[in-house]
């Protein structure tokens, strides 16, 4: 608002010092004329310096206008992407601060799995010495047997076979008894 103020205050100095200059060229003599009445009457050299100052002072006061709406605009601006800025930081700050708290409580969850793991894996470890120590038992026993076996049939007593004899009985009572 301010800059449309400073705007209207040089462009109405400007119209009147445009005025001033140009109705003291058609007056001609040396005099300075403002609104149809004259002002003064100096001369002509004077009244050139005058009117050429006065024309300077409408030009600066536009251009003063003009910075100053034009740096209120800057201003508002530079201030609205800082304010983006500010809260784009403060966004990323947020995430960064969410994400190593995400961070932390992952690692103590895979700190106490990891855990449990080496618990697993111990206790397996442990199964499998036992597992060996067994089959190396068993293994022990096994070729103990074997020994006892070899032992054992040199001292085994052949039987003769059940059956066949079984078979010649038949035969011989049936031979005996042939109604039978």
């Amino acid at each position: 608002m301010t800059g449309v103020v400073a705007i209207a205050v040089a462009a109405a100095w400007s119209a009147l010092a445009a005025d001033v200059v140009w109705e003291s060229a058609d007056a001609g003599g040396g005099s300075i004329v403002a609104l149809r009445t004259t002002l003064l009457t100096p001369g002509s050299r004077p009244a050139i310096v005058i009117l050429a100052g006065l024309a300077a002072s409408a030009g600066l006061a536009m251009a003063a206008a003009v910075a100053l709406a034009r740096g209120r605009r800057l201003e508002r601006r530079m201030a609205g992407e800082l304010d983006a800025r500010y809260q784009e930081i403060t966004a990323r700050a947020a995430g960064d601060v969410a994400r190593a708290r995400l961070v932390s409580w992952r690692v103590g969850e895979l700190r106490t799995s990891m855990q449990e793991l080496t618990g697993r894996r111990d206790q397996l470890i442990a199964e499998m010495e036992l597992a060996r120590r067994r089959t190396a038992e068993l293994r022990a026993l096994a070729e103990d047997y074997k020994r006892s076996l070899a032992q054992l049939q040199d001292r085994l007593i052949v039987l003769p076979d059940v059956e066949d004899e079984l078979a010649r009985r038949r035969a011989r009572r049936k031979a005996a008894d042939p109604g039978a």
